[in-house]
């Protein structure tokens, strides 16, 4: 049975999201009886970090993200024979490397992300998705100011498709890029890695056989990822038409500069905020935008957050989340392909207050009755404990 366990404070997180995280966690996790700490290394001074551990070795550490190899190639849990546990939020683009480490065990928000490492040799890989934290629960009643709001990054799609042709080579790679990327973007079932595969599967013989063998996927993943977010973000604030729209992220003035204002004068770009303030922003918002194209089936915390703070959400297509939340109010799914109709369901929502505040209650509970970080913590105490005794 799982009793200790000691979380690693990321040492950056953009908007203070992974901080936010980890202390939310380490709460749930003390509050069904798993004793938890949060250790946050010093740079040029490990040593009281270290000693922290070995003076009071916890079952398993834990960090959103995971520790990577450093520069040697060797992993902290390997080398101190302490199981990790890498709760990775992000795609897995850049976290390769952690199917080599014998003592990391991998979790992810979306359970093709979790295939996908089983792919790569992990042998203990766990479906951990998103949670939030029950004090946000907020009435929909609430005196909301905001129609419409969208919380993320913001990219020039452009930009990165020209990116594109001066690191992924060959000049061929960027060919079967642009295919995957209308596959995923097209098909709302279709991860970004699933559809390259497919792409390179179409257009074989077609560029004088490219090698798989040669391509860096990391890379390639990475760019591919990027450009769909970006275009998905872009052309979902496009097709709403009549309501205001508030975007609160890095690059969205810039964006909004180049992409928006001249066809959307009802779009109103911000700076980022860190991530205690987005919640704030939620509970003063009727409905909130979701662009997750990368997570085809999985969680995003804007989701759970959102409609915990009483926010209606328009969401991209996730099979995971089509299944935890049965039925369309509250929560209402497009796809990219039929996003000119997401400006009639901004405007039903925003017509129909009284029906809009029903439904997000109905959404609410099943955020509160499955999916706070109290939840996470005794699904991660009940998975870990038989695998962590078999990790050595």
């Amino acid at each position: 049975m799982l009793k200790r366990v000691d979380l690693f404070m990321p040492p950056i997180s953009q908007y203070s999201v992974l901080h936010h995280f980890t202390r939310k966690l380490a709460e749930g996790f003390n509050r069904v009886g798993v004793n938890a700490r949060i250790l946050e290394a010093e740079k040029n001074n490990p040593k009281p970090f270290l000693d922290a551990i070995f003076s009071d070795p916890p079952d398993c550490t834990i960090s959103f993200n995971g520790l990577l190899p450093d520069e040697n190639g060797n992993f902290l849990a390997d080398m101190i024979k302490i199981p990790h546990v890498a709760l990775v939020v992000d795609s897995p683009n850049q976290y390769f490397p952690l199917a080599t480490s014998k003592y990391t065990i991998v979790a992810s928000v979306d359970r093709f992300y979790c295939d996908f490492f089983r792919g790569l040799g992990c042998p203990h890989v766990l479906f951990i998705p998103h949670a939030v934290e029950a004090e946000l629960a907020t009435s929909p009643k609430t005196e909301r100011v905001f129609d419409v709001v969208m919380l993320g990054s913001f990219l020039d799609p452009e930009k990165i498709r020209q990116d594109w042709l001066k690191v992924c080579t060959p000049p061929e790679l960027c060919k079967i890029m642009d295919e995957a990327a209308e596959i995923s973007l097209m098909q709302d079932e279709t991860s970004y890695i699933k559809a390259f595969v497919e792409a390179i599967a179409r257009q074989e013989g077609k560029f004088g056989g490219l090698d798989p063998s040669t391509i860096n996927y990391p890379l390639v993943f990475d760019q591919l990822e990027a450009f769909i977010r970006a275009k998905e973000r872009i052309e979902l604030i496009k097709s709403i038409k009549d309501a205001k729209v508030n975007l609160f992220g890095s690059g969205a003035v810039p964006i909004t500069q180049k992409y928006l204002r001249n066809s959307n004068a009802n779009v109103i770009a911000h700076d980022g905020v860190p991530f205690e303030q987005a919640l704030e922003i939620f509970k003063k918002t009727k409905i909130t935008l979701n662009s997750a194209p990368h997570l085809k089936d999985g969680s995003h915390e804007r989701v759970f957050s959102a409609l915990a703070a009483g926010s209606s959400v328009i969401s991209s297509e996730s099979s995971y989340l089509r299944e935890i939340f049965k039925s369309k109010d509250g929560l209402i799914f497009y796809s990219f392909k039929d996003r000119n109709k997401v400006n009639d369901e901004v405007n039903r929502l925003l017509h129909n207050e009284a029906e809009r505040q029903k439904s997000v209650q109905s959404k609410q509970k099943t955020v509160l009755d499955g999916h706070t970080w109290d939840h996470r913590a005794m699904l991660l105490a009940r998975e870990l404990s038989p695998i962590l005794q078999g990790v050595s």
